[in-house]
């Protein structure tokens, strides 16, 4: 983040710290507040010695969106929270704080799940007692990999399908209420579910998890229209018209650069601007070297020649006056 905040940040009310938020940082204060534990001792329910060699990234993924999820759905909502801006020294539970993105979030678990399944981690959240929200999870793990008889690895691997079906719902929710069409929806869906990679126009994820849309990606051949938002955070009444994809301009359409905005070169100009400067190039002068040195070999062929033709034209005069004699 930058240390300069955008305008509305100076408006914007300060986060207060609630029991199910998650910290990031260091210290007793941080390891030891309620949140932090729930967390710790929710990644331990995933506790899997096949986790760090066995699992695929994706459901090594899936299995760290559930405990989001999780931490999301607490009430009132857990939110993973850092000290806002560089080089702070508050110490303790004091703010000022900032949401983590959701791959920050992401990359945060992920991280917890790596240190619980290590070797030499096995005290991770040891004398840590479970809320008894985590010990429901914890039940409902266990007892469906016992009626069910499929492994943790099992059950990340179906929670690759339940994240993939939430977050097409989540996506499906933000497009009706940003009124796309029906069959726009489903032919913008399908093509996610054919490559999860897929990122739907006009529609990003949330530190929430939810989707938000960010502009208007103009379905049904309507105009895009932009979201503006005010210093307060409240969204400005507007009718600013955006380019629709294909004539969307790239970055050097948009600010001038010398090497790409500049009239064509004309290649005589820059010849006759090179002589009258002097310049060379190198190439141009080995090329004039070797001239220069195959002129000065011809010039003494010549110079032979001429001495030879001489010599032989005064032979011939010689001969001439012997003969008249």
């Amino acid at each position: 983040m930058s240390r300069y905040p955008a305008l509305n940040q100076f408006n914007r009310p300060p986060i207060v710290v609630t029991d199910n938020d998650v910290l990031s940082g260091r210290g007793v204060n941080i390891a030891a507040h309620p949140g932090n534990e729930r967390f710790r001792t929710l990644v331990t329910t995933r506790a899997d010695e096949n986790y760090c060699e066995g699992y695929s990234a994706t459901e090594k993924k899936a299995v760290a969106e559930e405990i989001i999820h999780h931490i999301a759905s607490l009430d009132p909502p857990g939110r993973f929270l850092k000290r806002e801006g560089r080089g702070q020294v508050s110490r303790g539970l004091n703010g000022p704080w900032e949401e983590l993105s959701r791959k920050e979030a992401l990359k945060k678990t992920c991280q917890a799940l790596r240190d619980c399944n290590r070797n030499d981690r096995e005290t991770y959240a040891n004398g840590v007692a479970a809320p008894d929200d985590v010990k429901a999870v914890a039940d409902e793990i266990a007892t469906g990999a016992a009626t069910q008889g499929v492994s943790l690895k099992d059950l990340a691997a179906r929670s690759v399908v339940e994240s993939s079906e939430r977050t097409q719902e989540k996506l499906r929710e933000a497009m009706q209420e940003a009124g796309v069409p029906d069959d726009q929806i489903e032919e913008q869906l399908k093509r996610q579910r054919a490559d999860p990679t897929y990122v739907i126009p006009g529609f990003a994820m949330t530190s929430q998890g939810t989707f938000a849309p960010i502009s208007n990606p103009g379905y049904g051949h309507q105009p895009s229209i932009m979201e503006m938002m005010g210093p307060d955070g409240v969204p400005v009444q507007h009718q600013v018209v955006l380019p629709m994809p294909g004539q969307m301009p790239g970055l050097y359409s948009q600010y001038p650069h010398p090497a790409m905005d500049m009239p064509p070169i004309d290649p005589e100009a820059v010849a006759a601007a090179r002589v009258a400067a002097g310049y060379v190039h190198p190439n141009d002068l080995e090329k004039q070297k070797a001239a220069a040195a195959e002129a000065v070999t011809n010039a003494e062929e010549d110079h032979e020649a001429t001495e030879a033709a001489v010599a032989a034209a005064q032979e011939a005069e010689a001969e001439a006056e012997d003969t008249e004699v």
